[in-house]
């Protein structure tokens, strides 16, 4: 995953591995049965590491949807693993965009992330479509998030998130939301 996010697909390779981890080609060949197993297998740990173990970890917390939804949109203020995360993420998405394998792990990933913040939107009486809509927007704010490098101190970052996760959560109409200043 190192190799991945730091220098791309294209030197994750079965020599340059060996090399780096100081093993033969035979060892590492006793783990995998070729480099598209091993491929297969850092799109697996993927989707473990960085979708079903965080959505697992926020049920397990047994907090609120809205404090789940707060929690997901703090994710990539989260220091030097957020980073690392964000590299590792860039990395995958550029090889989805030139390998079928990679393609169908991120789309898998991208509707089952979604997927879970549309459900916490629908929990906080949200109608199906906006839910979706709002799911779709918060998805895209963490990734867009992640990608960014502001000059806000995390505190701010984590006020703006914790605004805009009770902005999107509150379920009233524009005009009448509790968290819109109204003119006077």
């Amino acid at each position: 995953m190192k190799v991945l996010s730091t220098g791309g697909i294209d030197m994750v390779r079965v020599d340059n591995l060996a090399k780096e981890l100081k093993i033969t080609r035979g060892s590492f060949y006793y783990h995998f049965e070729s480099r598209q197993d091993l491929l297969k297998g850092i799109l697996d740990k993927w989707r473990l590491k960085a979708t079903e173990a965080v959505i697992a970890g926020l049920k397990k917390k047994s907090l609120s949807s809205k404090e789940q939804l707060v929690e997901l949109m703090m994710l990539p203020l989260k220091g030097d693993k957020s980073f690392e995360a964000a590299s590792i993420e860039i990395s995958l998405r550029a090889w989805a965009r030139r390998d079928d394998m990679a393609r169908a792990a991120v789309d898998e990933v991208d509707r089952y992330r979604i997927a879970f913040i549309e459900q916490l939107f629908v929990d906080l009486a949200h109608p199906a479509e906006q839910a979706n809509d709002l799911a779709y927007l918060v998805y895209s704010y963490m990734i867009a998030t992640s990608l960014l490098h502001p000059n806000d101190s995390v505190e701010n970052q984590s006020a703006r998130a914790k605004r805009l996760s009770d902005f999107l959560s509150d379920n009233c109409p524009l005009l009448d939301c509790r968290f819109r200043p109204h003119a006077h």
